[in-house]
């Protein structure tokens, strides 16, 4: 039995070898001159690397974190309520180059800012102009630069018209609005308006040393809108009173001489009707208002002067060549009692209205 086992041990051993050679060893794979795997192309293989966005050593946020992250970024970042020190110096140093150069009585402000409103260098108007000096009231925050085009516009424009139209100087001027901050006509979706930088100023009226007044309401007169609103009135009622006349129109008869009223006993004229529920109208035009009051428009206002209109038509015209925006009584009914200037730097033309 020993010398059996002994045998089988020798036979497993001369095969070995045999069964060694006929099994295929697997192949080495390819390096590069610095060690690296080659690809069968003979290119380097891709090294393994993060997916894309990840952060190597960095674990993924939480959810609780992404929401507090995103929550940061949604929220609004706080309005801003002072001027950098550099903008107020530079702003306060322009003031300085402009009221040395006219006659003007200011107050400084201090700089002031609420979100985009505000100004780093505002000053309070008291006075513009010498020989007369023209008061201003109530007196408005400005810019400098409103200081310095109003002086213009006042030394250059105003008197000159006032003497001519109306005989004097202009000592006062009312102001009805300066700095507020808020959009363009006080709407949600305009832009802001250049009253919230102190950089616009609106005009009711002009007070010369007579004690005349110039009052933009009242001293403009009609406007455009107010002339077609008038025509159209006078059609719509001419209109109305040829269908009445078609509605109780009768066949032809042979004409007959009218009964005498009172009127015409006494004067012996007949006084002619309409045929539109009797009603007289008169010959003549308003004066002037939207529409007359017998076709259902407001009461009929006086004409103003014509001189009033010379020197308010007249300073509207100047302010357009001065202001970057000027708007008056034909811009809107927003300013029918008033005239609006700032000054909004304006790329291609002046606002003029």
């Amino acid at each position: 039995m020993k010398v059996f086992a002994v045998v089988l041990l020798i036979a497993a051993g001369l095969a070995t070898p045999a069964l060694a050679a006929d099994v295929p060893l697997p192949l080495k794979k390819p390096k590069d001159a610095k060690g690296q795997p080659l690809t069968k192309a003979g290119q380097p293989a891709a090294a393994n690397t993060p997916s894309a966005g990840a952060t190597p050593g960095v674990w993924p946020k939480t959810i609780d974190e992404a929401k507090e992250e995103a929550d940061a970024k949604a929220k609004p970042a706080p309005i801003p309520t002072e001027w950098p020190a550099e903008e107020v110096a530079a702003a306060q140093a322009m003031c300085k180059t402009i009221l040395e150069k006219i006659d003007a009585v200011t107050i400084a402000e201090p700089a002031f800012r609420q979100g985009d409103c505000g100004a780093p260098a505002p000053v309070r108007l008291i006075t513009i102009g010498k020989e007369p000096e023209v008061a201003l009231s109530p007196p408005p925050v400005l810019t400098c630069g409103m200081v310095g085009a109003l002086h213009t516009w006042l030394t250059k424009d105003l008197q000159p018209l006032a003497r001519r139209s109306l005989g004097a100087d202009v000592i006062k001027i009312e102001s009805m609005s300066d700095y507020s901050c808020r959009n363009a006509y006080g709407r949600t979706k305009t832009k802001l308006s250049e009253h919230g930088r102190a950089n616009a100023l609106d005009i009711r009226s002009f007070v010369t040393s007579k004690g005349e007044m110039a009052v933009v309401l009242t001293g403009w007169g009609e406007t455009k809108r107010d002339i077609a609103a008038r025509e159209d009135a006078l059609k719509k009622a001419a209109e109305k009173a040829a269908a009445e006349a078609a509605r109780i129109a009768r066949p032809a008869v042979a004409p007959t001489t009218a009964p005498a009223t009172a009127a015409s006993e006494a004067t012996g004229v007949v006084v002619r009707k309409t045929i539109a529920d009797g009603v007289t109208l008169p010959a003549e035009k308003p004066a002037f208002g939207v529409a007359p009051q017998h076709l259902g428009g407001p009461e009929a206002t006086a004409e103003p002067p014509r001189r009033v209109q010379a020197f308010l038509k007249g300073a509207h015209t100047a302010a357009c060549q001065i202001f970057g925006t000027t708007l008056g009584p034909e811009a809107n009914n927003a300013h029918r009692n008033h005239f609006h200037v700032d000054m909004a730097p304006r790329k291609v033309k002046k606002i003029c209205d």
